[in-house]
């Protein structure tokens, strides 16, 4: 039985700690660990910081329902 309900969308997003500017970005790779990485690289042309994340990527979109 299909049910439909009501969702708000949320994004989270991965602001660089090191220029506070851009947001972390992922690179295309993938390390195949489990759960897999992620690298990402800021977005800014200027700085070059990256970070490996386990198992998610940035921006992550998100449903959370809405109770009525």
């Amino acid at each position: 039985m299909e049910v439909q309900n009501e969702v708000k969308v949320i994004k989270t997003d991965y602001k660089c700690p090191k220029c506070e500017i851009g947001y972390l970005r992922p690179t295309g790779q993938v390390l195949t660990s489990n759960p897999p990485q992620y690298p990402h690289m800021c977005n800014t042309e200027h700085c070059n910081y990256g970070e490996t994340f386990l198992g998610i990527k940035y921006p992550q979109i998100d449903y959370v329902e809405i109770n009525k």
